[in-house]
């Protein structure tokens, strides 16, 4: 289907062609009325004569220029000047002469005799006379000049002429020089995606095609594709980026001084340009740049609720090298930038969508005070003034402040009326930069003071939960460390009480026997598992010599751990085994250590551990 769109614009092209330049096969000179004529070399060194009074007036009447083609096969045509006069006969007039110049050529010039029988035949009459033709290349400037034979100062014709160039659909199907080929196209705007194709071309020769941006010269704007001569389809696909009105498609033959032609098909999208627009926040820079070379006024101006945009003052740059930059700009969203070309002028708000602001104003109203709060993300100089909300009540100033992350800057509003019934509004402008324009805030929704110092101290408190939040990390990262620390050292001192490597002694104990004390109390519930029994199945499992027996037993044995499951309200069970250990409150000075275990399950429950 989309080759089929192809053939219709081409063919729709071809049938719009009209008025074919007149083709020759020989370019001789020719005179009417049966004079003869013969051409003779020219002599440059003529200089020209008084005329004689019989021939005064013009003796050249009715002369026309005009362009012929003569073609040796298709696409092999060549460009010629013939020129036709109508030339009165007398006998002082031998003949006449054609001259063709043009700048950096020599002239070329011929001449045509008329035999002294026939002139004295014909004197008085005009007879057609019509040149052998001149070689000319599209587009050339050229003077034609006739002369008489022999030269009469005053008995001359001349005229300037221009060939048709290569805009000439008939030179750019049949002229070498003038052959680029028909560039038709389809866009996809979806995908950015142009299918081109190329019909026409000069034959026998590849064809080159590509994207660029047009100005002075075309530059290259993406891949270069090759369109070869063998293959009957020439066609291409080029994605771009944006569409842009100098983005064109250029093709031209692969031949040495080839001509080029540029289809641009986005030349209507001038709003494009003005698409280039950046914002640099840390230095507050406005600019920008154009892929396009275009001739514009660029200025800075202040839009207001649909009124039309006021040019600041001193902002105005004429663009050059397409790019125009602004030093020390407030972000504001009232603050746009104006492009005036001669088709008309667009304004471009780069800040409108409000999410780069540098300052931020609030009102606080407690008990009939009002009290201006003002905030900025970096350190910048406010102006604030009070105005009316009628012509008749001009703004006055009221402070300029300093304001500064995370400082604020807080003004005192001593008015007569309320500020908050939209009868009086606040004018807030940036004095520390270059461009700037004043914002005026009416209608203000003053808000209690207490909530604005809630909203202004709640930074501090998130500060704060964030540095909880750290420190608290930092301390279960340091008890994880600890415990690391304190498992190698252990198995350190099993490895040298046994005098093997602790790292392949599996099993090793730093006690000779582990106890697991009972109390009777244990078991009480069927629903939850024993918690000696689960301690009992741990060990094992890490090869720990054990042995079960109740909390009334004796625990004597020196390098003993003694492993007693105290529930919760277990304190009896407690004093029975400090008893059983002879009533020492600290058991590991016998040579035993004491691990209590406290764990209050209740049906449902999940158990503490879990092998």
């Amino acid at each position: 289907m989309k080759l089929v769109s192809f053939f219709i614009l081409g063919l729709c092209g071809n049938l719009s062609e009209s008025d074919l330049m007149e083709r020759i096969q020989l370019c001789e000179p020719h005179c009417g009325q049966g004079l003869p004529c013969k051409e003779k070399p020219y002599s440059f060194f003529d200089p020209c004569r008084q005329t004689p009074e019989s021939l005064q007036g013009s003796i050249f009447r009715e002369a026309n220029i005009s362009t012929v083609m003569k073609c040796e096969q298709k696409q092999r045509c060549s460009l010629h000047l013939k020129v036709h006069s109508a030339m009165q006969i007398s006998d002082r007039v031998r003949g006449m002469s054609f001259c063709v110049t043009s700048a950096g050529m020599l002239e070329s010039c011929t001449e045509l005799i008329f035999p002294k029988s026939d002139r004295k035949k014909l004197a008085g009459q005009q007879v057609q006379i019509q040149s052998g033709c001149y070689r000319v290349l599209p587009g050339q400037q050229v003077e034609v000049t006739l002369k008489t034979v022999p030269n009469y100062c005053d008995l001359t014709w001349s005229r300037r002429y221009h060939v048709q160039d290569c805009n000439d659909v008939d030179l750019r199907n049949n002229v070498p020089e003038c052959i680029t080929g028909k560039i038709t196209y389809m866009v996809d705007t979806d995908r950015k995606e142009l299918s081109v194709m190329v019909t026409g071309m000069l034959e026998n020769e590849d064809y080159n095609l590509r994207l660029c941006h047009q100005g002075f010269a075309c530059r290259g704007a993406g891949p270069h594709v090759l369109l070869k001569k063998e293959n009957p389809i020439k066609n291409a696909t080029f994605r771009y980026s944006r569409p842009l009105p100098c983005l064109c498609i250029e093709g031209w033959s692969r031949v040495t001084d080839a001509p080029r032609v540029q289809v641009c098909p986005f030349r209507n999208r001038t709003e494009e340009l003005w698409s280039g627009v950046t914002f640099d926040p840390e230095g507050e820079i406005l600019s920008w740049e154009s892929l396009c070379a275009v001739e514009a006024v660029v200025t800075l101006c202040h839009t207001l609720d649909g009124h039309p945009c006021v040019d600041l003052v001193n902002s105005t740059q004429v663009v050059n090298r397409n790019k125009v930059t602004y030093t020390r700009v407030d972000p504001n969203p009232q603050l746009c930038m104006k492009f005036t070309t001669r088709e008309g002028s667009w304004t471009k708000c780069p800040f409108a969508d409000g999410k780069i602001t540098a300052w931020n104003l609030e009102v606080t109203s407690a008990a009939g005070w009002h009290q201006a709060i003002l905030t900025s993300q970096m350190r910048t100089q406010l102006s604030l003034s009070l105005c009316g909300t009628g012509p008749l009540f001009p703004c006055s100033m009221l402070a300029s402040v300093a304001v500064g992350e995370p400082e604020r800057a807080v003004v005192n509003l001593t008015l007569n009326t309320d500020i908050c019934n939209g009868s009086v509004c606040i004018q807030v402008r940036r004095v520390d930069t270059h461009f700037s324009v004043p914002v005026l805030r009416c209608h203000i929704q003053c808000v209690g003071a207490g909530s604005v110092r809630m909203r202004a101290n709640h930074w501090k408190v998130e500060q704060t939960l964030v540095l909880a939040l750290v420190c608290f990390t930092a301390a279960v990262l340091a008890c994880l460390a600890a415990n690391v620390m304190l498992t190698v050292f252990q198995r350190c001192c099993m490895g040298e009480a046994s005098g093997s490597d602790p790292a392949f002694q599996k099993g090793a104990a730093l006690f000779s026997k582990v106890k697991l004390l009972s109390s009777s109390e244990d078991g009480a519930d069927p629903n939850i598992p024993h918690p000696v029994g689960v301690l009992e199945k741990l060990l094992a499992s890490l090869s720990l010599s054990k042995k079960r027996a109740d909390a009334d037993g004796q625990v004597k044995e020196s390098r003993d751990i003694a492993i007693l499951h105290l529930p919760v309200g277990g304190e009896r069970e407690l004093d029975r085994f400090l008893k059983a250990t002879g009533g020492q409150s600290h058991p590991q000075q016998n040579g035993m250590t004491l691990v209590l275990i406290n764990c209050d399950l209740g049906a449902g429950d999940a158990p503490p551990f879990h092998l």
